[in-house]
């Protein structure tokens, strides 16, 4: 397994769609595999261990992704957001690597033993310009392909193994091959460094949806591109969707008519957002998406019917369905464990556990945390009700 499969099939697939649009700048399907060969040469031959990503979205973020996975090493998007001090920590602890960053940053990193680094324009022209590694991906599913830092309330940042098996598994098992229109267009508005990011690279490009990064998140420009660009999809966190919704007016349907479905996940979802972007959007198809950084990133998900089930219910348990994150995914199993480690009733608030085949549970420094049986424990508390 590698997620070089993935793109793979799309270039073979349905190569001259457009995968990624960045402003004025976009790239084929087509172009992406040979964009990635090249730049998995140029890490190849710098002789790094990781790469890493310290930069908003771009064109880089797909080219290093799957790059990184043709050379065989892993990738490792950093959130920029952090201090130079805990930015330097972290790049500390993947060294060798070749670093791509934004332009304004890479007098920061220069001199620096271990670190090739590059601009993401520089990495893009490379890309483009270059000629393809001769040797295959590795299809070993156990190699790591994606390491990502997860914030803890103390101590340092714990590195998220997340391997090719994982990764893999999770796209095969929720997403369709080739199941978008050429017309579809997916807005992307989160991190390159959370999983949300990573997973909607790789099921876009799976599903053959084109994708239109927007590299920082305002409502204002947020409604924009998904006039100018016809978006047909769209993910966002629940203070994103909040934003969006206070920027507008009830007649948002009409003003964006190609908007046929919004998830949102990465937080718990207000009851009052959720019920008035409902209202403001009737036309669209709403999911709700939770997963974890361990669990290659969705485990559970509530539906658009569930969605307008609950809305519509007179019924209380109906209606509180509308914030919670609905059933698993196929593959995916779920239980409610008490302190002792029983197994909770319906209804009883516990520990969720999650198993599944694109379930890591994987540290670097602390290795599995899956028990005998490959259950996590996520230390997220939650129910399950009657109906699962």
């Amino acid at each position: 397994m590698n997620v070089m499969m993935l793109l793979e099939m799309a270039s073979q697939g349905f190569g001259d769609r457009v995968a990624f649009t960045n402003g004025e700048d976009a790239i084929t399907y087509q172009e992406l595999f040979d964009a990635a060969g090249a730049a998995a040469a140029e890490i190849k031959k710098s002789g790094c261990a990781h790469v890493v990503m310290l930069d908003v979205s771009s064109l880089a973020t797909p080219i290093a992704l799957f790059a990184s996975a043709w050379a065989g090493v892993p990738y490792v998007p950093i959130n920029y957001r952090l201090t130079p001090d805990e930015i330097d920590a972290l790049v500390e602890r993947v060294k060798p690597c070749m670093l791509i960053t934004d332009p304004g940053r890479t007098a920061d990193f220069s001199g620096q033993a271990g670190l090739d680094v590059r601009s993401r324009e520089a990495f893009i022209s490379a890309a483009r310009s270059g000629s393809a590694l001769q040797e295959p991906w590795s299809m070993d599913q156990d190699d790591t392909g994606v390491l990502l830092f997860t914030s803890g309330t103390t101590g340092a940042p714990k590195a998220a193994v997340l391997r090719q098996k994982h990764l893999v598994s999770y796209i095969l098992g929720s997403v369709e091959f080739m199941s978008a229109m050429e017309e579809d267009a997916a807005l992307v508005c989160v991190p390159p460094y959370h999983i949300a990011g990573i997973s909607a690279v790789m099921s876009s490009v799976f599903s053959g949806r084109r994708v239109v990064q927007l590299p920082n998140f305002t409502a204002a420009d947020w409604l924009s591109l998904v006039t100018r660009e016809g978006v047909t999809n769209a993910f966002v966190v629940p203070t994103m969707l909040a934003l969006i919704i206070d920027a507008i007016d009830d007649d948002a349907s009409a003003r964006l008519p190609s908007l046929r479905a919004l998830a949102y996940g990465g937080g718990k979802m207000p009851l009052s957002v959720i019920e008035r972007a409902m209202t403001v959007f009737p036309n669209a198809d709403f999911a709700n998406a939770y997963g974890l950084t361990e669990t290659s990133s969705t485990i559970a998900v509530l539906g658009p019917q569930e969605h307008r089930d609950a809305a519509a219910s007179d019924d209380k348990a109906v209606r509180r369905r509308l914030v919670s994150v609905g059933k698993p995914l196929p593959g995916v199993e779920v239980e409610i464990r008490n302190e002792e480690g029983g197994v909770c009733d319906a209804g009883v608030r516990g520990e969720i556990y999650v198993r599944g085949e694109q379930v890591s549970g994987e540290y670097i420094g602390r290795g599995s945390l899956l028990d005998a049986d490959g259950w996590f424990p996520t230390r997220d508390a939650g129910s399950i009700d009657e109906a699962g």
